[in-house]
């Protein structure tokens, strides 16, 4: 695992103790000679010292060439079989080793190819079995999370210490509503605390508070609350529990929906009652007042009754204005949707004909307007309308216009003889639309007016329902997705439910229960020190051993500067593409919380991290998040490799990049690479964070400084 070479040290050893062996006997044979032997090997080695010396070297030169050989031929190709092995077993099952070397291990690289070819084959067939065994499973499970993500409520699953495992798309856009950053709550990612997006002390009571009801039986286990966010609005949120077989809780549900707007409704409604309540207090006043005058004079009873019916009349009115916020209040909650009124007309023309026999002449003035409205039960009360009009003249035609007027659609019903009693037509409005409630609640609903048009006699032959295209109160149209039921749903990790945090001790971790901040930097040159800038920062995060797509952060950076001619041939982020963007000071900060409570990865990273230490000073922020580096690890796993560039490694691992020089795809990268190196690792009795970052400090490339 350590990039040192054992051949040679096994030479270097063997040399020292033969030139030690080497020595003694020459010494013992040095102390049996003459004195004119010793004068004669002295003169010897003084006047051909030269050519004794040259020949020794010479044979030195030899014997390193004859070692580098042997070590080349036999001792590398061995041990990059080791290594090149691994990878196709452990990694990268299309790997194969390059055939190099002499005739023997030519043939022995060969076998194993054969082998690898024979493995791959396995491991697909294998992959396939497995896959089709749990395609069922799989479908069912990847269906309820689908249905889960697009629940009309924002939903969020946690474990038991607060990690979120499941949110769906509209707790998402709830909680992160744009693409600005600047605080940590608009993080929503699997894995992350979501106590970053509720209060701690809230969530405790909730679960305090199951935990409680738990305990009673026939009580509801549920916990409700209120609580503002970040955004602005204010969620009702109910928290469900998440419990085991042994009816021990595992986890917790938050469900929420957003009622900003009805508790703004609510608050308009009762400034309203309120008002209605003192202006009904002080007109009942002012009737007791003129009613208990001790003047009163017989003479001034048609003044005092003429004051008291100005003060009457003005309770219809107070009471239609209050009624009509109440009723806009309900109608809030109605899903109203925009049609088509073309289509919405040509649908009811087919129904009334269809169920009725009933023709309706339409007219049209403007084929495109669209209408705002519960097609279903606006429809059915129109149906209803028409039938009832059938019956009582006892005709089978009618007439029916339609035109947009300052906002509003008018809906013109007529019909020939004979004419109709307007009481007569007033009744129909107080009669139940089948299962529905009454035609007057159902237009109402759909904030729609009945007019009823009458000659002089109180006689009509003609109906008109005015629709408002829009609505007092801010009426939300939901644009739900469908549930696509061979697709995998985005936001989910339901094996979190597994991790346990309690007391735990991220360097005594197992590297695949770590979660990671793996990121990258593009700058203007590869000097820190020398005045180079940050100008483009981008990360993706692993999460029980996956990458999280959906959870990146990609940012551009203005770095107050030029960008060089040969830096923009790199990674092709021009001048005018960052000039205007947020500088270090505001993205360092966001970055911080994005990786809170994470552990960096780079390749390379002791770059970037050098370019992050020069901002300490100017931003405040200091990263002690700890720090891998696959570039190291490579060098772990692979000390016979030269390279461990990432195209290499990237190669070595079967791995396509894709984006090379940007800062997301090198950083999507990286994860990748990571993930491959990590059942090396754990083979090689690299398992936790210690054992990682230990055995990352002796390789050669950790001495290399920024």
């Amino acid at each position: 695992m350590m990039q040192t070479n054992r051949f040679w040290k096994f030479v270097f050893f063997t040399l020292v103790a033969t030139l030690f062996l080497m020595a003694g006997i020459l010494s013992f044979l040095w102390q049996q000679l003459t004195a004119e032997e010793i004068q004669a090997l002295s003169y010897i080695a003084v006047k051909d010292g030269v050519i004794i010396t040259s020949l020794v070297l010479i044979f030195a030169f030899v014997i390193f060439i004859g070692l580098q050989i042997i070590y080349l031929t036999y001792i590398k190709p061995l041990k990059k079989i080791c290594a090149e092995a691994e990878v196709i077993y452990s990694t990268n099952p299309s790997h194969r080793i390059k055939i190099t070397g002499n005739r023997d291990f030519k043939r022995l690289f060969t076998v194993i190819n054969d082998f690898a070819d024979m493995f791959e084959n396995l491991n697909k067939t294998i992959t396939e079995q497995v896959l089709t065994a749990r395609k069922e499973t799989e479908k069912e499970r990847n269906l309820l999370a689908a249905i889960m993500s697009e629940l009309p409520h924002g939903v969020i699953i946690c474990n038991r210490n607060g990690r979120i495992l499941l949110f769906n798309s509209l707790a998402k856009k709830t909680f992160t509503p744009d693409s600005g950053i600047g605080r940590s709550e608009i993080f929503l990612g699997l894995g992350r605390s979501v106590f970053h997006l509720f209060d701690k002390a809230l969530i405790a009571h909730a679960i305090e508070e199951i935990e409680e009801r738990l305990n009673t039986p026939g009580q509801s286990v549920a916990s409700y609350f209120i609580t503002p966010i970040h955004t602005g609005q204010l969620i009702s949120t109910e928290a469900i529990p998440v419990l085991d077989p042994e009816n021990r809780m595992t986890g917790f549900i938050l469900a929420f929906q957003d009622i900003t707007d009805e508790m703004n409704l609510y608050d308009m409604t009762h400034e309203k009652l309120i008002s209605l309540k003192k202006d009904l207090t002080v007109q009942v006043e002012q009737i007791r007042d003129l009613l208990n005058r001790s003047d009163l004079k017989f003479h001034d009873i048609p003044s005092i009754r003429q004051d008291v019916m100005k003060i009457l009349d003005l309770w219809p009115h107070q009471y239609e204005e209050v009624s009509e916020m109440l009723l806009d209040a309900i109608a809030t909650r109605i899903p109203l949707t925009r049609h088509l009124l073309k289509d919405f007309l040509s649908g009811l023309k087919q129904k009334v004909k269809d169920l009725y026999d009933i023709h309706l002449n339409l007219s049209m003035i403007d084929e495109e307007s669209n209408m705002l409205a519960d097609t279903y039960s606006f429809s059915t009360a129109l149906i209803f309308l028409f039938q009832n009009l059938s019956e009582m003249i006892h005709t089978r035609e009618f007439n029916l216009s339609s035109f947009q007027n300052n906002g509003f659609i008018i809906f013109e019903i007529s019909w020939q003889t004979p004419l109709l009693e307007k009481h007569r037509i007033e009744t129909l409005l107080h009669q139940r639309v089948n299962s529905l409630p009454s035609l007057f609640y159902i237009l109402k609903q759909n904030k729609a007016l009945f007019q009823i048009l009458c000659d002089s006699h109180g006689s009509s032959s003609r109906i008109n329902i005015v629709a408002k295209a829009e609505s007092k109160m801010p009426l939300k149209e939901k644009h739900q997705s469908p549930v696509i039921t061979g697709s995998r749903p985005e936001f989910y990790d339901l094996d979190l439910f597994r991790t346990d945090e309690e007391d735990s001790d991220l360097w005594n971790t197992e590297l695949k229960q770590i979660t990671y901040t793996v990121f990258d930097t593009e700058t203007t040159g590869l000097n820190p020190d020398g005045g180079d800038e940050i100008i483009s920062l981008a990360a993706v995060r692993i999460v029980n051993n996956r990458i999280v797509y959906q959870d990146i952060f990609e940012e551009l950076v203005d770095p107050k500067r030029d960008i060089p001619m040969e830096s923009y041939r790199i990674h092709g982020i021009s001048y005018e593409m960052v000039t205007g963007k947020k500088d270090i000071r505001t993205i360092l900060p966001a970055f911080r919380d994005y990786a809170a409570e994470t552990v960096f990865m780079g390749h390379n990273i002791a770059f970037d991290m050098k370019m992050f230490k020069v901002k300490e000073e100017l931003t405040g922020i200091k990263f002690l998040n700890p720090v891998l580096d696959t570039l190291l690890l490579s060098a772990i796993l692979h000390p016979i490799h030269d390279h461990h560039d990432m195209e290499s490694i990237a190669e070595r691992l079967g791995i396509n990049i894709i984006g090379r020089h940007t800062a997301l795809g090198d950083a999507i990268a990286t994860a990748e690479i990571f993930l491959k190196l990590l059942p090396l690792l754990n083979s090689n009795g690299v398992l936790t964070l210690r054992d990682a970052v230990k055995a990352s400090k002796k390789t050669y490339y950790a001495r290399l400084k920024y």
